[in-house]
């Protein structure tokens, strides 16, 4: 008995109706570009194969200008630890210091009333309480002084480079929220 239908195309594609399909594929970047990565973390370029930089350091960790620091060995793990949490509180808090293309082409304010307001309201709420928490870790900054705040909201707030004279602040600093966090095996103090 014959099949119903229409013939199936053996040349047919079929990914892009799975989820494997419509996922895209990772895009690296220029040669250019990784080679600029590589140099920014102070990598050695081994070898390059198929549009792909190889390197002994991570290209990808010039993500920020934390992970720069501790990919040239300037902080250890975890100071980085440290200054990842302050700077998602900080961008949960305020947002980030610069535009990235999934946050612009995110439509804001088409909803429905009510769930436009709900969606604003339960943003209003998730910034508020990160606001509170990053005034608690500024204020346990402050008191090592407002140069080490500075320091530590320029680097990992704001994403801009360490000075060189700025470094023992930020590394005061950051060793100060580790331990207050308590990250890496210290034990956490008592209080908020």
């Amino acid at each position: 008995m014959a099949r119903r239908g229409r013939p199936r195309d053996p040349n047919a594609k079929r990914r892009q109706t799975t989820v494997a399909g419509r996922l895209p594929t990772a895009d690296h970047g220029t040669i250019q570009t990784q080679l600029r990565r590589a140099e920014a973390v102070g990598a050695s370029v081994l070898l390059i194969e198929e549009g792909r930089v190889v390197a002994d350091i991570d290209p990808a960790l010039s993500r920020s200008q934390l992970a720069v620091l501790l990919a040239r060995g300037l902080i250890g793990r975890r100071r980085f630890d440290a200054g990842e949490r302050y700077q998602e509180l900080a961008w949960a808090a305020y947002g980030r210091p610069f535009a990235r293309a999934v946050d612009i082409g995110r439509p804001r304010g088409d909803r429905p009333g009510s769930a436009a307001q709900e969606t604003l309201e339960a943003d209003d709420r998730r910034r508020s309480g990160a606001r509170k928490a990053l005034a608690r870790a500024d204020a346990h900054l402050g008191a090592l002084g407002t140069e080490t705040l500075q320091a530590v909201k320029r680097v990992c707030q704001f994403d801009q480079p360490a000075a060189v004279t700025t470094l023992p602040l930020l590394a005061s600093g950051l060793d100060a929220l580790a331990t207050w966090w308590g990250l890496g095996g210290v034990r956490p103090r008592t209080g908020p």
